[in-house]
């Protein structure tokens, strides 16, 4: 393949699947730009209706930072995470088809900062104060860290065909112990989080031969809780086992994962060898080839998703900042005059602390808000107890609520259903039109029962008589 091409422009191996052919990089170019213009429309909306919201509730402080425009119009993120030497840097290097001399592959930990991999007409490196002042990339958020962290961030752009459309996120190693604090002046957990939540797919990867997981690593997986529809895990280097010995390792490769992330259904698992060299043990070749098709079929598939998967983040958001807004404002409207007029912020944080469960129980049933769109209560009163300006909070404003509600019920099903409509069943279609049920009432006639639509109005004539 040429440089630059990878297995993205390769034929997938045959899986024994239907003959329809997999999307590749670059096709259905009208489509993606329809789902992009739709895109703009729902973070349009979003700055509109839910963000005025945000500001006046505090939600930053206590959820997430406001979305910008470039965040949700990135192109998908694939977000790449795993122990020291899984093979993470290597995978980047398959997928893109080429050996930059800024991808660092030794059998020691190597990569040391966190990279960006996107495209760019030629091969360049961006450092991190500068790559999140790009309009393009859709870093500007990471400055929240700290110059500290910006020091260990890179973005590298290159031509690669994958790069079109995905960018893909390389971390580093976590190492063992305490070896993982030397040298780290950051939040390495927090970082992954915010990479994660802005990420459409995070793959997990783990080494065959070693899958013990450090301290430092359990702490990132748990943070990958909320988003582990997102999560993938790659078992990588399978080809260097034997085939009795790889059951008994992807069986505790399960275990330990289903231990960490805790979710309801087993997480999926990719078993291969994610580079182009040669197997060492082949009994599971077909298994490994069938894997390897399955995860770039994945990622193929990604653009073709943005829309839907990006309609699901901000309805997701919309439904827990109108929670929000109506808890603050419910807080707000229960204080007592006196605390309202004359209470430090000390004692209002108190009164709040202690009235905290009742308050709010009462404002999701004067709300009907459902319990899924509630905060949890433990970290919404770990927020509260440090909010500045306390006695500032939000008061009602029904207009509010009225305009997120009206942009989740009609307003984004108008904006998607544009873009990304879904065929209307029999059901759906209105009552005595079309032909079908014109060819319905012509077969009764013709069986001798006649029109029932006419018998039922002469018997309504016949009963008014």
């Amino acid at each position: 393949a040429p440089a630059g091409a990878g297995p993205w422009t390769r034929a997938a191996p045959s899986v024994g699947r239907s003959a329809s052919p997999v999307p590749t990089a670059g096709a259905d170019r009208d489509e993606l730009t329809e789902e992009r213009e739709a895109m703009q429309e729902l973070w349009g909306l979003y700055s509109e209706a839910v963000l005025p919201a945000e500001e006046s509730s505090f939600f930053d402080h206590f959820k997430q930072k406001p979305i910008t425009i470039q965040e949700f119009l990135a192109k998908p993120q694939v977000l790449l995470l795993g122990q020291y030497s899984t093979g993470k840097t290597s995978m980047i290097r398959w997928l893109t088809g080429t050996a930059s001399v800024h991808f660092d592959v030794k059998p020691e930990p190597s990569t040391d900062k966190f990279m960006a991999v996107m495209h760019g007409r030629s091969e360049r490196l961006i450092l991190g104060n500068a790559a999140t002042c790009l309009k393009q990339a859709s870093y500007q958020g990471l400055s929240i860290f700290g110059s500290d962290f910006l020091q260990s961030f890179q973005a590298l752009s290159m031509p690669a065909d994958v790069l079109k459309d995905l960018t893909l996120v390389d971390t580093p190693g976590v190492l063992p112990g305490k070896r993982h604090s030397i040298g780290r002046n950051y939040d390495f957990p927090a970082v992954c989080s915010w990479m994660a939540e802005r990420a459409d797919l995070v793959l997990l990867m783990f080494d065959a031969h070693k899958l013990d997981i450090s301290d430092e690593f359990q702490k990132v997986m748990e943070v990958l809780r909320p988003h582990s529809d997102k999560v993938r895990c790659l078992l990588n280097k399978a080809d260097q086992i034997g085939a009795s010995n790889l059951v008994r390792v992807y069986g505790a490769l399960l275990w330990n994962v289903g231990k960490v992330l805790r979710t309801p259904e087993v997480t999926k698992v990719f078993v291969s060898s994610f580079w182009d060299e040669e197997y060492r043990f082949k009994d599971h070749k077909k298994l490994f080839d069938q894997d390897k098709a399955n995860v770039l079929e994945e990622l193929r598939n990604l653009p073709r998703a943005t829309l839907l998967r990006r309609t699901h983040t901000i309805v997701e958001r919309m439904r827990r900042v109108r929670a929000h807004y109506c808890i603050l404002t419910y807080l707000r409207s229960q204080l007592p005059w006196h605390l309202r007029a004359f209470g430090s912020e000390a004692r209002v944080r108190l009164w709040f602390d202690c009235n905290l469960p009742r308050l709010f129980e009462e404002a999701q049933r004067l709300h009907k808000m459902s319990s899924g769109d509630m905060p949890d209560i433990v970290a919404f009163r770990e927020k509260l107890s440090t909010l500045e300006g306390i006695q500032r909070l939000p008061a009602w404003d029904s207009e509010v609520v009225e305009e997120i509600t009206r942009a989740i019920d009609d307003r984004v099903p108008g904006i998607i259903n544009g873009a990304h409509g879904v065929s209307a069943g029999e059901m759906a279609r209105p009552e005595g039109g079309g032909a079908a049920a014109k060819g319905r009432l012509g077969l009764l006639e013709r069986l001798g029962f006649g029109n029932p639509g006419a018998s039922r109005s002469a018997k309504r004539r016949r009963t008014e008589v």
